[in-house]
């Protein structure tokens, strides 16, 4: 079978398309799955750059999969051979808080577990999540982590309920899903973005108003104006250092910031301990969650934003598409 795999620390480039024996004989509660579509994410360049990532056998990278159930052991029960499944971003985080643990906490993230690039996989079944009936393997693949980070962080700490206020940044994957699902729950959404064409393609998604940051740089002040000077009830911040302070001067007395990447770099300071906002350091999300998004989904009969889907064998272009920002939406392989 095809497989992706870097063999040294220094990015991209240094992927390799090779072949590899499929994987052995199922164990107790495993399954085959043969898969069909995958996604990436900022942190699967992060990983590729990263040498304690990876493996002396070499890193076969990204998180985000879909497939096919091909063959399950005996006592499987929670999937059945011909099932349509996602795997979950953390294989071991089923529901309730986050705990710690000593092995790694994602796929993709080195020796103990590999990531999805790769045709066929052999996974344990709590590792699966079956996938909405509407959507494609492309679609389903789309999820596991942005969209699960999405949904936990307005989900999560508390309910959204309809009438309050999320605030995005940009229009990557995590701020598009936390868009998607904040008109949901019925609440209003403030995007930043950084064009007047950016900003027409978010209102068509949903946006109740939006706000070019290039032309209005201290967008916190516009946050307040929109909101007669509360703030947002809930602000995802994808930016970091560049971002973080204005995130919270954009948040409401009592609100929350739910902290997802860091694209500028760490934020120093005393801002979160001076402001009366809760700060939520996110990891994604459990299975549970991935479920609890999964039906959300189903309902709706919601689709995931997709910028652009190329072949398995253009892992290499499409990882450094992403790095170019000049994307909207999910970056999508086919396995087909």
């Amino acid at each position: 079978m095809k497989i992706f795999i870097s063999r040294t620390a220094g990015g991209i480039d240094t992927l390799e398309l090779a072949d590899a024996p499929k994987p052995g004989p199922l164990g107790p509660g495993q399954i085959r799955i043969a898969m069909r579509a995958a996604s990436i994410n900022y942190r699967d360049t992060l990983m590729l750059d990263n040498p304690r990532a990876r493996p002396a056998s070499g890193l076969i990278p990204c998180s985000d999969g879909a497939g096919q159930v091909i063959e399950i052991a005996p006592d499987v029960t929670r999937v059945k051979k011909g099932d349509r499944v996602a795997l979950t971003y953390s294989p071991e985080w089923i529901g309730g808080a986050y705990r710690a643990s000593t092995t790694p906490a994602a796929l993709g993230r080195g020796a103990l577990v590999s990531g999805v690039m790769q045709e066929e996989m052999v996974a344990s079944q709590s590792e699966a999540v079956l996938l909405p009936e509407h959507l494609s393997f492309e679609e389903g693949a789309a999820y596991p982590c942005a969209g699960v980070t999405a949904w936990h962080a307005l989900c999560g700490p508390s309910p959204l309920l309809p009438g309050k206020v999320v605030l995005t940044q940009g229009s990557g994957g995590v701020s598009l899903f936390a868009l998607q699902f904040a008109k949901m729950f019925g609440a209003r959404v403030i995007a930043t973005t950084s064009s007047p064409e950016r900003a027409a393609k978010l209102k068509e998604l949903g946006a109740d108003e939006t706000i070019d940051y290039r032309a209005n740089p201290e967008w916190d002040k516009r946050v307040r104006e929109l909101t007669s000077g509360l703030g947002a009830d809930v602000t995802i911040e994808i930016g970091g250092a560049d971002t973080f302070a204005r995130s919270l001067a954009s948040t409401r007395t009592g609100g929350r910031v739910a902290i997802i990447g860091l694209l500028t770099g760490r934020s120093g300071g005393s801002g979160p301990f001076t402001a009366s906002v809760d700060i939520n350091m996110l990891r994604v999300g459990s299975r549970d969650d991935h479920e609890d998004m999964h039906r959300a989904i189903d309902f709706h009969k919601s689709r995931p934003v997709i910028d652009t889907v190329y072949g398995f064998d253009d892992l290499r272009k499409a990882l450094h598409h992403l790095k170019s920002g000049k994307h909207m939406g999910k970056i999508v392989l086919s396995f087909k």
